[in-house]
């Protein structure tokens, strides 16, 4: 599981969504979770409520407005590696479908997998770190 929510301007059409979606869904693929795990939300905020730096932290060129805010929530205990490659595979498939590998920020927030339920009031399963 992990769970995406992408903030970007509000300039993005329905196509643009699909094919951010389609490329951050294979990120997740490719990083080692299950096709059928897909958990995606947009947040398109008008200009004066998305504010960012446009150079921190010493970015070599300004961000544009394609930039991507992804907050990607995950279970307790994941990984740096799992997430690194996660992070990896963002920039590859992102850049794939056209957004610049300055426009992306991701933030990783963990949960138990005891605090929510992904349907039907049934807890999912610990996840094994073997």
């Amino acid at each position: 599981m992990p769970a995406f929510t992408v903030t970007m301007k509000s300039n993005g059409s329905t196509n643009e969504k699909d094919r951010l979606s389609r490329a951050i869904h294979a990120a997740s693929i490719a990083a080692g979770y299950p096709e059928d795990d897909l958990f995606q939300r947009f947040h398109s905020l008008g200009l004066s409520d998305f504010r960012v730096d446009l150079y921190y932290p010493t970015l070599p060129k300004p961000r544009t407005d394609q930039m991507l805010m992804i907050e990607v929530l995950v279970s307790s205990g994941t990984d740096r590696d799992r997430k690194n490659s996660l992070v990896a595979a963002l920039v590859e498939k992102l850049s794939e479908a056209g957004i610049d590998p300055n426009d992306i920020i991701v933030f990783f927030l963990e949960t138990d997998r005891v605090s929510g339920t992904f349907g039907g009031g049934r807890f999912a399963p610990p996840v094994s770190f073997a």
